[in-house]
């Protein structure tokens, strides 16, 4: 589903945008240039590329879409995870690590996270190795994503760049063919000046408010796999349900806490 800031963002970014164009201009079409986009999109990725390798360009690009499309960890997700571990610890107690592993939900084993705490648990570390080894593996997660918000904050700085390469190649076209007619600089010019509209909206609608948006949803991340590491270390010390209850709630907000009494 797709994030609602994210939904109410962009609704609100273009939609002031059309109105301000519809309510300045009977001519809507000028602002439409498909080699003006062209010249802008490709160039920011051919940057980029310069900059980058191809998989780390098309990742970044992969994570945008994949955070406009998806809604962030809440606080309402994090609780929802203190009360699966005091269910996985009545279970664990209960039957053992084979009983655990059973009760796993799809969803769950495709947690890259929490399928290596289980792993761990499966192969007999004890609760000092665990944390350690998926303490290793967070860093190294969040530092490997680091990079996607880093990759979408350059093509924000590219993009109003070629937007104004866009226009200079304009306007050379556009006094190189205008002859002795005046006439014709005006239009010229606003033709030549779209490229860079196309650029400063990318940058600052699309790129920079994306890329933020991919850094806060991998520090929401690290702190949920923070959560589960500590889930899985007093698991691994089968604590009882109410210890791993006030442990596990000192992630979540007080209002927002995870308690059996309010169900």
């Amino acid at each position: 589903m797709i994030s609602v800031s994210t939904l109410v963002g962009i609704t609100a970014g273009v939609g002031l945008f059309v109105t301000a164009v519809m309510t300045s201009t009977d001519n809507y079409m000028m602002f439409v240039s498909v080699a003006s986009g062209m010249m802008v999109v490709g160039s920011t990725f051919a940057a980029s590329l310069i900059s980058f390798s191809f998989a780390e360009v098309m990742h970044a690009i992969k994570a945008m879409f994949q955070t406009i499309l998806a809604g962030n960890t809440t606080q309402g997700h994090l609780s929802d995870l203190v009360k699966r571990f005091m269910e996985l610890s009545e279970i664990y107690r209960d039957g053992g690590i084979s009983a655990l592993e059973d009760s796993l939900t799809k969803q769950e084993k495709n947690d890259e996270h929490m399928a290596l705490g289980i792993e761990l648990m499966g192969s007999g570390y004890k609760q000092g190795d665990i944390r350690v080894i998926m303490g290793d593996a967070m860093d190294s997660h969040w530092q490997r994503q680091s990079l996607e918000g880093k990759i979408l904050n350059t093509m924000g700085v590219y993009a109003p760049g070629f937007g104004m390469v866009g226009t200079i190649v304009g306007l050379i076209i556009m006094l190189d063919n205008m002859g002795g007619d005046m006439a014709n600089l005006g239009k010229g010019l606003a033709l030549a000046l779209i490229t860079t509209l196309y650029g400063v909206l990318l940058a600052n609608l699309l790129f920079k408010p994306t890329a933020a948006q991919v850094t806060e949803k991998q520090e929401q991340e690290y702190f949920r796999h923070e959560l589960i590491t500590d889930g899985f270390v007093m698991l691994s010390e089968k604590r009882d349900a109410m210890m791993i209850q006030d442990r596990l709630n000192a992630y979540v907000k007080p209002n927002k806490r995870y308690s059996p009494n309010l169900e």
